[in-house]
């Protein structure tokens, strides 16, 4: 792409990448790492013609909820999710404006803020509020 002097990558990143992703650590790194690698590929490539843009959404209508294999209904992070329509749209508008990053919507817009201007320790406390697995919740009520 860069030789041709146009082009462009949408990297699908999360609002998990801005602070620690408690119970669901793993994905939570994959994620940050995905929104880092972007960020610095936007910043090598910004004068080629090449866009790299780093779509964050939130909770989002796809089969991911499903995929996770375990009732997550009862967490205050998957119990609104977005429609993916607006999500892609909000990607690509980010991608063909030359953005490093997107979060789509305002209120995953401030939770992705809040994370960043959070200490870490406490940012792990929330989101393992907002994450915690059923079995974690019945415990911690004990």
């Amino acid at each position: 792409m860069p030789a041709s002097g146009r082009g462009g990558i949408l990297n699908v990143a999360s609002t998990i990448a801005f602070q620690p992703g408690t119970y669901q650590a793993t994905y939570g790194a994959s994620k940050a790492f995905v929104l880092s690698l972007s960020q610095a590929l936007w910043a090598e490539t910004r004068r080629s013609g090449v866009t790299v843009t780093a779509l964050c959404p939130g909770p989002t209508r796809t089969g991911f909820v499903a995929g996770l294999g375990s009732d997550v209904s009862h967490t205050a992070i998957y119990r609104h999710l977005a429609a993916p329509e607006p999500v892609v749209a909000a990607g690509l508008r980010a991608m063909d404006k030359g953005c490093a990053v997107v979060v789509p919507g305002w209120r995953y817009r401030a939770m992705a803020t809040g994370g960043r201007l959070t200490p870490g320790w406490l940012s792990a406390l929330i989101s393992g509020r907002m994450l915690r697995p059923a079995a974690a919740a019945v415990g911690a009520s004990r």
